[in-house]
């Protein structure tokens, strides 16, 4: 009696196709693929599975017609179904809104859509399922996400596995006769991450109104990544106690799940796809130790390396451990890993069924492993053994392969997103070109607009000292230092202004490491920086002693001199103390202008770090007083505000000093805005002496 056998097709995208594809040329050279009499496949294992069944006669018939069946499916492989899709899914979105503001259907269109178009165009024809052969019989198997159970389409249709109220399994049919099998194929293998899940109705599938509501597809291998689950729900539909197979081949092309202990959690897309691979990961364990001891399940393990000494023409051991590695996609797939994967599946193939000899016989082929016609250097093959105490200093053809091998198990998403074969291609091109020679010439301008603006920034700061000390404040504080000790002016020690005019006074206040008076730190110190550029008068010639005010009252303020053409002088002199009992000092920086020729200018720079006792502070606002005690051409002011508070308006006045009654409202020549209203900045022209001007400003 010819025993019966069963043929479960795993998945695995098409590393698992490829794979199958070499463990059934094996079965047909050992005259046992005509024994098949029952196929489940999930993913990957589908797309076999089913242009096997449908070109059963072709398989089957003579080697010359199972090698032009194979050539169809190996053109499909080589087609780059994954990318094509990706390609044309951008394509399909202005179709997708006009079809959606007719009330059509875009199940076409979606991602998952697409991959039936191309299985139906490429493969399988618009094929209904129940076009199938009556044997095999042939079970397609995908996850129903809608009701979280393993369905099965098959030749009767639609198969539902479901719970009964005892926790029994039942199948129950649902007749679709307008289902495909591209579609089919399509559902079984969308896998999650970069498919989501196929919709399908009862218009879609041919459906009688209320039998069939929208359904929900994924991976069958969410469920079953190896496809025997379905092989116990058969056996008990048979209702029968034997089984009605002998031996059910597992055609595994699942591997022990990959660590990565050092990468990063990645995004959303990422770790959907890392979760989708625990998960199928999961059920492969659990499948696997569930059948492993049933004595008629014989596993084909992709992870099996068969040793030289019981196949002398399997693959070299070191190439059949990069197998289980190559990624699971739906991509172009070389020459080297289509040759390598047929060749491996045969050898395997062959290897476990010579463990049951009862069912498939006890003379096996031991001839080398079918090789299809590929590009010409294709096929995997072994390097030969140097002579003894001979080594090359170029690695070996196996060692090439095997490299080779190893890097087939990344993802190949940028460097095969274009293809010149496929139309879509050129669709991109009039916007891929003009990105891709102008973004760099724009790149390059850029860059030398850049170059060049620094350049003249560098150099103006170079000339200024101010841009120098705003450069280096936005880069960073400045930090606390000592200052120059100052010495007491006498009681009755007086001085003129006359005879000096300030051609520039330019003064940066940094704010950022203060508190106003009504935060908690009134104390906390402020940075302030002035240069003024002084000019001594044509006919001055009786005064050579020019002071200035500095804006700070506290005993506690720290004043320093840049290095500079006269050396500056600190004095202070003793004030009323404030309201508050606090002790307040006028400080007061001095030059000597003895040496400097009438009509020259010369620049007097100090800087201080003082608390803000000079500041007003408010509950929303903060207001700055600073005199003007000498005639002044030109008058800037930099602030940087406290840290974290930006300024919302701002505002100045002007009064005679002493007279605040007298205000009235000033406004700059210039301000100068920052984006994020962090730097409150100005200039004044030809401010007047004797005045006192308040600034205040308003925060967010």
């Amino acid at each position: 009696m010819t025993p019966k056998i069963g043929l479960a097709l795993s998945g695995g995208g098409f590393r698992a196709t490829v794979y199958h594809l070499g463990l059934v040329r094996f079965l047909f050279d050992a005259g046992i693929l005509p024994q098949v009499s029952h196929i489940t496949s999930v993913s990957g294992g589908s797309i076999i599975a089913a242009h096997l069944a449908l070109n059963w006669e072709r398989y089957t018939g003579s080697a010359g017609e199972f090698d032009k069946a194979a050539a169809e499916l190996l053109a499909f492989i080589t087609l780059d179904v994954r990318n094509r899709i990706v390609r044309r899914f951008p394509l399909a979105l202005p179709w997708r809104a006009l079809r959606r503001l007719a009330r059509l259907s875009n199940r076409k269109l979606t991602r998952p859509g697409l991959l039936e178009y191309h299985y139906e165009k490429h493969l399988f024809g618009d094929t209904s399922l129940f076009q199938l052969p009556e044997t095999p019989q042939l079970h397609i198997l995908a996850t129903n996400l809608s009701e979280g159970r393993l369905s099965s389409f098959n030749r009767d249709g639609l198969w539902m596995i479901r719970r009964d109220a005892g926790q029994e399994f039942r199948i129950d049919q649902v007749r679709i006769g307008l289902a495909t099998v591209p579609m089919a194929v399509a559902a079984s293998s969308a896998f999650p991450g970069f498919f989501p899940p196929m919709s399908l109705t009862g218009e879609d599938v041919g459906a009688r109104s209320g039998e069939f509501g929208r359904q929900s597809y994924t991976d069958g291998g969410v469920y079953d990544n190896l496809g025997v689950r379905m092989f116990h729900f058969l056996a008990q539909f048979a209702g029968r106690d034997e089984r009605p197979w002998d031996a059910v081949l597992v055609s595994d092309v699942g591997k022990p799940f990959q660590v990565r202990s050092s990468s990063s959690a990645g995004g959303l897309v990422r770790t959907a796809m890392r979760a989708s691979d625990i998960l199928m990961d999961r059920v492969w364990q659990l499948e696997n130790e569930t059948f492993r001891d049933d004595p008629g399940f014989l596993f084909a393990r992709i992870t099996d390396v068969v040793e030289p000494k019981d196949d002398p023409t399997a693959l070299h051991p070191e190439l059949q451990r990069q197998l289980p590695t190559i990624r699971t996609d739906l991509d172009r797939f070389s020459p080297l890993e289509i040759t390598s994967l047929i060749r491996h599946g045969y050898c395997v193939g062959r290897n476990t069924c010579r463990k049951l000899p009862a069912v498939f016989g006890e003379k096996l082929p031991d001839n080398p492993p079918w090789a299809p016609a590929l590009e010409a250097g294709a096929a995997a093959s072994e390097a030969p053994p140097a002579h003894a105490g001979q080594h090359s200093r170029d690695p070996s053809e196996t060692t090439k392969q095997a490299r080779s091998l190893h890097e087939s198990s990344v993802r190949r998403i940028w460097s095969t997103l274009l293809d010149w074969r496929d139309w879509t291609s050129w669709v991109y091109v009039p916007l891929l070109v003009p990105i891709i020679v102008l973004l760099p010439y724009l790149t390059v301008k850029y860059y030398e607009r850049s170059q060049r603006i620094t350049q003249i920034v560098e150099s103006l700061a170079q000339g200024s000292k101010d841009l120098e000390v705003m450069s280096q404040l936005l880069e960073a504080p400045s930090p606390n230092w000592m200052g120059t000790k100052g010495a007491e002016l006498a009681a009755g020690d007086a001085f003129t202004q006359t005879g000096f005019t300030i051609l520039q006074d330019a003064r940066i206040i940094d704010l950022r490491n203060w508190q106003s008076a009504t935060a908690a730190r009134p104390d906390s110190f402020l940075y302030g920086y002035r240069r003024l550029k002084v000019r001594k008068e044509r006919d001055n010639t009786a005064n050579s002693r020019f002071r200035a005010s500095v804006l700070a009252f506290s005993p506690q303020t720290r004043v320093r001199f840049p290095a500079q053409q006269l050396t500056p002088k600190l004095y202070f002199t003793t004030l009323a103390p404030s309201p508050a009992g606090e002790k307040l000092l006028r400080w007061q920086v001095e030059v000597d202008f003895q040496k400097v020729p009438p009509g020259e200018s010369v620049d007097i720079m100090y800087e201080h770090l003082s608390p803000g006792t000079f500041l007003r502070g408010g509950l929303d606002s903060d207001t700055l007083a600073f005199d003007v005690e000498t005639p002044t051409i030109e008058l800037t002011r930099w602030l940087l505000l406290p840290r974290g508070r930006q300024y919302r308006s701002w505002q100045m006045v002007h009064f005679p000093t002493g007279k605040p009654d007298a205000a009235e409202s000033v406004k700059p020549v210039t301000e100068f805005l920052a984006e994020d209203n962090t730097i409150l900045a100005f200039k004044l022209l030809a401010p007047e002496p004797g005045y006192t001007y308040e600034l205040t400003w308003f925060y967010r």
